[in-house]
C-alpha cells in the first residue's frame, strides 16, 4: 500500500517516440532517477494518455506516424488546463527549423540527441523545477491582477452607491460598453480591458458634495459646474498609474462626458479626438442612466431612451456607435435583465433631465 502511494508521489513523465530503442533507455534512465514513466508510440496514443492522467512533463519526438510531435504539442496547448505542462522536444541541435517551429507552438525546452542517459534525470528534474517556479509566479501574478481588479470594481461601486443605491449601473454600463467594443472591432483583450476599467468611470463622484449629487431637482449653473469636476477628479485619482488597466480607467473617467460635436466636458474634445474607450462608455453610460432611477429623475422606458440616443447621433454620440447600439438592442436588453435594480419600474414618466449630454450627471 505504501509502495503504491510512493509511486504515485513520484513525478510522472510521459515519453512519446515511435522508436522502441529510443524509449527503452530513456524510460530506464528516468525510472532509476526516481520518476514514474509511461510510454506512447505516437501523438494520438499520447493524447489519450494525457487526458486520462496529466503528466508532470512530456518528452516527445518530432517525426512519428499517426500524429507527429508538433500536432500533439498544439493539441495540448489548446487546452487551458495544460497551459503550464512542460513539453520537452528530443531533437538534434542542427535541426534549427524544428526548434524554431517548436518554440512557436509552445515547446518548453529541448533535449539534444544523442541523449546522455546518465544526465537525463538531472536534466528533467531541472526543467520540472523551472516550470514549477514559472507556474507559481504566473499564479501569483494572476492573483495580484484579480485583487487589483476587485479593488477597482469596489471603488467604482462605492462611488456609484452615492447616487444609485443598488450599484447595478456600473455592471450594466460596463457590459454594454464591452459589447459595443466588440461590435466596432476591439480585440478580445481590449474588450476585457474595457469591461474591467469601465466601472471606474464615475469614481470622481466621491469628491462631489451630497447636496449636489443627491439633489432631486435640476442643478443650478454653479452646481452643475461643480458636478462636472467629477471627470477631472476621477482623472486625478487614476493618474500616473503604471498598469494598462488603470491607465484605461483614467482615460474613461476623464473623457466619458465628452461629446462628438465638441460640446462636452471637461476639455471640449470633438469627434475622434475623444478616445474610443471614452466614446463607448459615454453611450453606454447615458443609456443606462436614462433607463435607471436617479435622485433627480424616475427611469425612462427603453423605447424613449433609445429615441433619445438616436436624437443624439452626430451631436452627443458618434453616429457609427449609435448604429451599432441599435443593432445590439436585443443583447443590451439581456444585459439589463441580468443586472436588475431592486426597485420598481415606473414606465415612461416625464422628468426634467440634467443637461449633460443625454441624461447622465
Amino acid at each position: 500500500m505504501n509502495a503504491g502511494n510512493d509511486a504515485l508521489n513520484k513525478p510522472f513523465i510521459l515519453i512519446v517516440d515511435d522508436e522502441f530503442l529510443q524509449r527503452l533507455p530513456m524510460s530506464e534512465a528516468l525510472g532509476h532517477g526516481g520518476f514514474r514513466v509511461a510510454e506512447a508510440e505516437n501523438g494520438a496514443q499520447a493524447w489519450e494518455l494525457v487526458q486520462k492522467e496529466t503528466p508532470d512533463l512530456v518528452i516527445l519526438d518530432v517525426v512519428m506516424p499517426v500524429m507527429d510531435g508538433f500536432e500533439l504539442c498544439r493539441r495540448i496547448r489548446r487546452e487551458e488546463r495544460f497551459q503550464h505542462l512542460p513539453i520537452v522536444l528530443a531533437t538534434s541541435l542542427d535541426d534549427l527549423a524544428s526548434i524554431e517551429r517548436a518554440y512557436q507552438i509552445g515547446v518548453t525546452d529541448f533535449i539534444t540527441k544523442p541523449v546522455n542517459w546518465g544526465l537525463l534525470a538531472y536534466r528533467v528534474r531541472y526543467i520540472l523545477r523551472a516550470a514549477r517556479t514559472s507556474q507559481s509566479l504566473a499564479e501569483r501574478e494572476l492573483e495580484l491582477l484579480h485583487t487589483r481588479m476587485e479593488i477597482i470594481r469596489r471603488l467604482g461601486q462605492a462611488a456609484e452607491y452615492r447616487d444609485n443605491e443598488t450599484g447595478m449601473h456600473i455592471q450594466r454600463m460596463s457590459h454594454i460598453s464591452a459589447l459595443l467594443g466588440r461590435a466596432v472591432g476591439l480585440s478580445a483583450h481590449d474588450q476585457e480591458l474595457l469591461l474591467h476599467a469601465a466601472p471606474m468611470h464615475d469614481v470622481g463622484k466621491i469628491g462631489i458634495p451630497d447636496s449636489i449629487l443627491l439633489k432631486p431637482a435640476k442643478l443650478t449653473s454653479d452646481e452643475f459646474a461643480i458636478m462636472k469636476t467629477h471627470t477631472t477628479l476621477g482623472g486625478q485619482l487614476l493618474d500616473h498609474e503604471p498598469s494598462t488597466l488603470l491607465r484605461t480607467a483614467h482615460t474613461i473617467a476623464l473623457t466619458h462626458h465628452e461629446r462628438w460635436d465638441g460640446g462636452g466636458y471637461p476639455h471640449g474634445l470633438r469627434g475622434e479626438e475623444i478616445p474610443l474607450m471614452g466614446r463607448l462608455c459615454s453611450l453606454a453610460d447615458v443609456f443606462d442612466a436614462l433607463t435607471s432611477r436617479r435622485p433627480y429623475k424616475p427611469p425612462w422606458s427603453v423605447q424613449r431612451s433609445v429615441e433619445e440616443i438616436q436624437k443624439g447621433s452626430g451631436s452627443a454620440f458618434e453616429p457609427d456607435l449609435v448604429s451599432a447600439f441599435i443593432a445590439l438592442l436585443p443583447e443590451i436588453q439581456r444585459i439589463r435583465e441580468s443586472f436588475p435594480d431592486q426597485e420598481p419600474f415606473y414606465g415612461d414618466e416625464i422628468a426634467e433631465m440634467a443637461s449633460c449630454g443625454g441624461g447622465a450627471r
